[in-house]
């Protein structure tokens, strides 16, 4: 398939910030394969201000995925802007509808794993491939044979943090995720043990992880405490420069996990998790049918055996 068939592209990504995370990557190599093509994107309110920063789109029209009139108007601007190419990161049944109505009115060519695409991949059982290998294999379709590891848009300055011995901690997740939570009393327990091995304890999240958070602070001597002031720029940024991230199975732990820092998940023992995190080669579990049953001495025997932190 040769890319100077398509001058006008359409990428697709709702979902999640794991969602995101895992197609950040491919939106990269999107961008640079069609590098002087006019690249739009589809993707959330809350997602465009960041996605417009990578610099890789044009312009973003946002789907906020409400109602039904809002959904007729974002596949009248498709049909609209008379898109070459549909890259659809997203295949979900939602957007399997929308290429079901645009092929009947629309030239599009649609790359995903949907049943409405015309260039379409087929995903094998779930679990035996990694969110992001699936992307790849899609976007091989269009002849992309290699992925970018480039992400140097997300890199911030951190000079205020200095401390070489410096270990991240991701304690929060989603509303829909605490059943993936490891307990926010075990996370305190062991920042205070850590700490004692003199590393410095980096806690980051959302305004709504505060009540985790602070647990945290309150057994800690003096950690870096960002809640509420680490969008995924600065996770990604302190990543890069910690000793170790240690995370639930959440967004933002999928976002430092791309920094190619040793990220420690501590996760589910299922195939969905095994899945999502087979991708790193920088990643180390632990899994568990219950986090309940994840103790804090079973992570710091994991953590030395692993040569992860020092004795």
């Amino acid at each position: 398939m040769k890319k100077f068939q398509y001058n006008n592209i359409l990428v697709v990504k709702h979902g999640s910030l794991g969602d995101i995370a895992f197609s950040l990557l491919a939106m990269e190599t999107i961008r640079k394969y069609f590098n002087d093509k006019k690249i739009d994107l589809i993707t959330e309110s809350k997602y465009a201000n960041f996605l417009k920063k990578s610099g890789n789109f044009n312009s973003i029209i946002e789907d906020n995925r409400k109602g039904f009139l809002n959904t007729l108007k974002v596949i009248f601007k498709i049909y609209k802007n008379k898109y070459d190419l549909i890259i659809d990161l997203q295949n979900s049944k939602r957007t399997n509808c929308y290429w079901l109505l645009l092929r009947y009115f629309s030239k599009s060519k649609i790359n995903g794993s949907r049943s409405n695409c015309n260039i379409r991949y087929t995903i094998p059982i779930q679990g035996t491939e990694s969110p992001q290998k699936g992307l790849y294999n899609q976007l091989k379709l269009l002849g992309i044979n290699e992925i970018s590891d480039d992400l140097g848009w997300l890199l911030r300055n951190t000079d205020k943090i200095l401390e070489d011995k410096l270990i991240m901690f991701i304690p929060g997740v989603s509303k829909s995720g605490k059943y993936k939570q490891w307990s926010s009393k075990k996370f305190a327990e062991l920042a205070k043990i850590l700490e004692n091995k003199s590393f410095k304890i980096c806690v980051v999240g959302q305004d709504s992880d505060k009540e985790i958070t602070s647990i945290i602070k309150k057994n800690c001597r003096n950690i870096i405490d960002l809640t509420g002031k680490s969008p995924p720029e600065i996770i990604y940024s302190i990543a890069k420069k910690s000793h170790l991230v240690v995370s639930n199975d959440t967004g933002p732990g999928h976002i430092a996990a791309l920094s190619k820092t040793n990220t420690l998940f501590l996760a589910l023992d299922n195939i969905i998790s095994k899945s999502n995190l087979s991708e790193y080669k920088n990643a180390f579990n632990i899994l568990c049918d219950s986090m309940d049953k994840i103790l804090v001495d079973d992570v710091l025997k994991y953590l030395n055996e692993n040569k992860l932190i020092n004795e």
